[in-house]
């Protein structure tokens, strides 16, 4: 369900039905939208932060509890936590450099990494469903 959430969000999905990001606070401190839309929309974004936070704490029990950090699954989720970070980073740097040091990069670089941010962000689901997949051999962290 996180990964179908966070397709969903990729794909901006989360602009679909309200013209802007409900899982912003600007959504819900818009005096002019309507009332029941910023109550169904708060609904599904605490739905969203609650399987957010239950995944989180289902693999951290899994990595440092179970010592599942030492297992091959355990080494994919730290691996794929560790692109997220490197995607995160492609994603910002551009932006920093130029508004914070004044660094404008080519547009060709800006299209490099925009094409590998992306690139990242697709494999994160492929990287969980192969921990996943080969924890089903040893230590399962998901039952």
């Amino acid at each position: 369900m996180l990964c179908l959430a966070f397709a969903a969000r990729e794909a901006d999905w989360h602009k679909l039905f309200t013209g802007e990001s409900f899982l912003k606070n600007s959504f819900y401190r818009d005096a002019a939208r309507p009332f029941e839309e910023k109550l169904i929309c708060g609904a599904i974004a605490l739905f969203l932060v609650a399987l957010v936070l239950y995944a989180g704490l289902v693999i951290a029990r899994f990595l440092f509890l179970q010592g599942g950090w030492r297992s091959r699954s355990g080494a994919w989720l730290m691996a794929g936590t560790a692109l997220v970070v490197v995607g995160k980073l492609i994603d910002r740097l551009p932006a920093v450099l130029s508004v914070d040091y004044g660094i404008e990069l080519g547009p060709l670089t800006k299209h490099y990494s925009a094409a590998f941010e992306e690139g990242l962000e697709m494999a994160h689901p492929l990287i969980l469903a192969w921990s996943v997949w080969i924890s089903q051999t040893g230590r399962r962290y998901l039952s």
